[in-house]
């Protein structure tokens, strides 16, 4: 017996899993992969949650079949990192008003809570992107998790961006680095999902009024409004961030309250 299979694969530990090469996490998928999700749903680390979520999106997600993706990791894992999402937004809110350079705890604290939060973008993104490169076409019904799971999140970060000022009670720069990389990850995400959704397509046999495609429909029509704007604040302005120098950039759109505040982030436009 090998030296791989002196272990049972579903008692590998986290650590040497991310290390797997890529056979052996094809092969070992289906006993290794109903382990992960337990674990994912068990476990009450924010920490341990992200370091399983990238663990499935790495190595394993590339191997599952893309037909059965709803089936067997969306609707199973997406419910629950959106409730992570919503539970560090608010320990985030909650704490930014006692952040000071003298109170290193709740300094280190929040820095940890943004820093996982971009690595759970970062997850997300990857999702998407999987998808996006694995089908030509994508049923919605095969995927319809997805779309509002990361909907959902980038709507909640967009619009702790945009009122970060107030949040952060001034103290906005000791965290400034990491809002913009969490706003740069949300943006990045933002883009990825408006090609998936460009790929999306709805089973004729759904009614019309079904509430999946009512959000792709809505979604669609948000992000689209979204990502114009913000691609136009990219090519008009460069904005540095300092301690001591904020310039403040207000747009008021009745329909899109969420659009991030140009003055604390800037967007690195690409295209």
């Amino acid at each position: 017996m090998s030296q791989e299979r002196a272990v049972p694969a579903s008692a590998v530990p986290l650590e040497e899993l991310s290390s797997w090469p890529e056979e052996l996490c094809r092969r070992e998928l289906p006993s290794v992969l109903p382990r992960l999700l337990s674990m994912y749903q068990h476990s009450d680390s924010w920490i341990e949650h992200i370091q399983i979520l990238k663990i499935i999106v790495e190595m394993f997600l590339p191997h599952m079949n893309h037909l059965t993706l709803e089936q067997t990791f969306f609707s199973q894992v997406l419910p629950k990192t959106v409730r992570l999402f919503d539970d560090m937004m608010y320990e985030l809110t909650s704490q930014a008003r006692g952040l000071s350079s003298q109170n290193l705890e709740i300094q280190t604290t929040l820095r940890n809570i943004l820093q996982t939060m971009v690595q759970l973008l970062g997850a997300l993104t990857g999702c998407v992107q999987h998808v996006c490169a694995t089908q030509e076409s994508i049923i919605l019904e095969n995927i319809h998790s997805l779309p509002s799971s990361v909907l959902h999140v980038i709507k909640s970060t967009f619009v702790h961006c945009k009122n970060s000022e107030s949040v952060y009670s001034g103290r906005l720069h000791l965290v400034s680095d990491l809002l913009q990389a969490l706003f740069k990850e949300a943006y990045s995400l933002q883009k990825q999902l408006m090609e998936l959704l460009d790929m999306v397509f709805v089973d004729p046999l759904i009614d019309e009024n079904d509430d999946i495609l009512n959000m792709v429909v809505v979604s669609a029509q948000w992000i689209s409004h979204t990502i114009t704007i913000a691609i136009a604040i990219a090519i008009a302005i460069t904005i540095t961030i300092t301690i001591t120098i904020t310039i403040t950039i207000t747009i008021i759109i009745e329909y899109l309250p969420v659009l991030p505040r140009s003055d604390l982030f800037s967007i690195q436009h690409s295209d």
